[in-house]
């Protein structure tokens, strides 16, 4: 698994803090493995293997680091600015249409770097 000079230095990451890097990088890998339960993963041709799965980890830890940041945001219960004033309320689960469009973000983000699909791999 990368560490987070890998994350820095050679997927270029800026976003994630290094105190959260464990824990994006653990959801990521959880992701991942997911992805290669229901898909056909490999790496992209022309990718050294364990380089495209680093890759792959740290591009879908940076969409699970901005996700966490949404959802953060969404726990503001109000907000008041002068004489105007808003309340949100976050609903207390994620709907599964949200979910799944996350995972389809986490698919499109590994996709850079593996080529995830449909079909049934060669045995």
């Amino acid at each position: 698994m990368p560490d987070y000079t890998f994350y820095r230095e050679t997927y270029l990451g800026e976003d994630i803090p290094e105190e959260a890097f464990p824990r994006c990088l653990q959801r990521a890998r959880t992701e991942l493995d997911r992805m290669r339960d229901v898909y056909a993963v490999e790496p992209r041709p022309g990718l050294d293997p364990d380089t495209a799965v680093d890759m792959a980890l740290c591009a879908v830890a940076d969409a699970v680091y901005e996700f966490d940041q949404e959802d953060e945001g969404r726990g503001l219960a109000s907000v008041t600015v002068g004489s105007v004033s808003e309340h949100y309320t976050a609903p207390p689960e994620l709907c599964a249409t949200t979910l799944a469009l996350r995972a389809a973000h986490y698919r499109h983000e590994a996709g850079y770097y593996l080529r995830i699909g449909r079909w049934l791999p060669h045995a």
